[in-house]
Order: C-alpha cells, then sequence, then structure tokens
C-alpha cells in the first residue's frame, strides 16, 4: 500500500531544491500521488509574448519545449479564467496537445495557474486522475511552492530564451551571460519561429548567426517595439554591429556581433572612446568632433568613471574586453 499523501512534505520536497528542472520534476511526481494522474505537464508562460512553452512532463508526450499561444490547450484555459479549472473530457478540448491515441487524453484534467506578483507565471496540468474539490486545492498549494524555482530561473540563458522564442540554436565556446537589453536584441534578431541560429562565445562579444531560408529584412515602422525600425538599428540597441547577405544554399544569413552587457556610455561618450582606441589626442578628438578640448576632457572623465579606468588606455582595453567596442 502506497503511503499517505502529506502536502506539507510534499511542499516542503518542492521547495527544497530551487534548480529549476528538478524543482518541476518533484512538482509532477507529487502530483501524480495527489491525484492518481498517470500524466501531467507543467508550462512556462511568457503573457508579454503571447505564448507558453511546455518545460516539464511525465506520463506521456506533451510535445516538450515546444511553444504554443496562450490561448491553446489547458494551459491557455487556466491561463484565460486565472484560476484552477477542471476540465471533464480533455480528449474534447480544442487546441489539446496530447495525442489522439494517448489514453491520458481520455477523462478529466485539472489545470492549475501558479502565480507570482499577481502574474500567472506558469501552469500545472494533471491527465486523468481523481479531482475532487479537496485535491484541487492542495494541488493549488503544492503548485505554488514551484514559483520561487521559476522566477529564480525567469532570466534563462541567452540560448534557452532564443529556444523560448522557437529557434533551432547551436552554441560554441563557454557560455556566458548577457545582459538583460542585449537578450532582448538578440530575441528580437530572432523575432520569428523557426529560424536556425548559432550563438558563438567569443572572447570580445557575442556572435549571432541568424539562417533563414525565406526571410527578409523587417519592414514597418519599429515592428518590435523596441525603438527600431530595422535589424541594423536593433543591434545598435545593444551597441553591436550588424550585416545581412544572402548565402548561397543558406538564403538569408545575418551576422551580428554584440556585447555581453550594454555599453553605459552616451552617443557622444561613445564617439569619444573610439576616438581614444585610435590613439587621437584630446585636440585631436576636439577638432574631429567639433568640440572644445574641455568638453572632451569631461565625455574621457565620464568614461573612465564608468569603466573603473585611471587612464585612457586601461579604459579603452576595459570596454573592448567587455565588448563595447568592436575588435
Amino acid at each position: 500500500m502506497p503511503p499517505q499523501f502529506r502536502l506539507d512534505e510534499a511542499v516542503a520536497d518542492v521547495y527544497g531544491d530551487l534548480r529549476l528542472a528538478p524543482v518541476l520534476r518533484r512538482l509532477l511526481r507529487h502530483t501524480g500521488r495527489l491525484t492518481g494522474s498517470s500524466a501531467g505537464s507543467v508550462s512556462l508562460v511568457d503573457a508579454s509574448q503571447g505564448i507558453y512553452m511546455k518545460a516539464a512532463e511525465f506520463g506521456a508526450s506533451c510535445r516538450l519545449g515546444q511553444t504554443f499561444p496562450l490561448d491553446e490547450g489547458a494551459t491557455g484555459r487556466a491561463f484565460d479564467r486565472r484560476r484552477p479549472v477542471v476540465i471533464p473530457d480533455y480528449g474534447r478540448l480544442p487546441g489539446g496537445h496530447l495525442a489522439a491515441t494517448d489514453p491520458a487524453r481520455r477523462g478529466p484534467a485539472a489545470a492549475i495557474p501558479i502565480w507570482w506578483r499577481g502574474d500567472v507565471i506558469a501552469v500545472n496540468v494533471a491527465f486523468a486522475g481523481g479531482f475532487a474539490a479537496r485535491d484541487v486545492d492542495d494541488l493549488e498549494a503544492l503548485s505554488q511552492s514551484a514559483a520561487a524555482a521559476i522566477i529564480r530561473s525567469s532570466r534563462p540563458s541567452l540560448a534557452g530564451r532564443l529556444r523560448f522564442a522557437g529557434a533551432r540554436v547551436t552554441e560554441a565556446g563557454v557560455a556566458r551571460p548577457v545582459s538583460p537589453q542585449v537578450a532582448r536584441v538578440a530575441a528580437g534578431l530572432v523575432a520569428r519561429p523557426g529560424l536556425r541560429v548559432a550563438i558563438v562565445y567569443r572572447r570580445e562579444g557575442l556572435r549571432l548567426l541568424v539562417q533563414d531560408e525565406n526571410s527578409r529584412p523587417l519592414e514597418g515602422v519599429d515592428p518590435l517595439g523596441m525603438g527600431a525600425e530595422s535589424w541594423e538599428e536593433l543591434s545598435r540597441l545593444a551597441g553591436g554591429e550588424l550585416s545581412v547577405e544572402h548565402v548561397r544554399g543558406w538564403g538569408m544569413l545575418v551576422r551580428a556581433d554584440l556585447p555581453y552587457e550594454e555599453a553605459p556610455f552616451t552617443p557622444r561618450e561613445a564617439e569619444v572612446l573610439e576616438l581614444l582606441r585610435q590613439g587621437l589626442t584630446y585636440r585631436e578628438i576636439a577638432s574631429q568632433m567639433g568640440l572644445s578640448t574641455k568638453t572632451v576632457e569631461k565625455h574621457v572623465g565620464a568614461i573612465m568613471r564608468k569603466t573603473g579606468a585611471s587612464n585612457r588606455t586601461a579604459a579603452v582595453v576595459t570596454a573592448l574586453g567587455k565588448g563595447w567596442l568592436p575588435a
């Protein structure tokens, strides 16, 4: 006879390790014990993009790792209603993602939203179980115990973020964290699912290669809502450079070189920094930019403060090391 389910022990077990993958696996295991369900899945919600991603599953193939619109399936139902939902016959639910032949598709399902500060950040779905009102209440408390791990991982690796956007990603080099702004720009370059993306982690900065056989350059006024009307402007938001070319056998290839962190400089400071790198004196910089020498000295002072450098040479070296200057 299996041991009696205890909610307090299950919550402590889920909450005891805040690494996301183990947390979701334990959440699904305890969900099965609590409800007697034969299968389940947890999806992470990206409400800003109107999508969710299947992040964990057990007992059935729920198309793990794929993304779906937020109005689909049991997850979409729970997100829309902002409360736990019991679906009497999952097989009749429009947009369900279990295969028609899967036994878990027959019978009821429960979808439990997981909250953080008023937002639904994930949904725990159990299939083919018993969903009495008390069980649903306990399942809601259990599911909520995973919220901390989900939020803690809400700044995923760049590769994870691009996969979440639907790209097929290959990485080369030692992965490094990137700033939120650089991650947003990179995700903007992969604005449509189905693209092939190579992420190359170089000493001097990040290189993205984006391949699409059928793509055209982005058109229209600020199509991504990020203050950029073209790929080039989008790349410049993160202080990077970009080229777009058609390569036979590849289709369109977008090559973007980005810093790991967005450059902290104003446009004027960035221009002064580039001229410092070229070895110009303050007077030569002033003449080229149409500024006074005193103004140039002010800009150099700001650059040294932002790089933590004690002299102009060290400021250039620091900026190169962080990818704030193209190599």
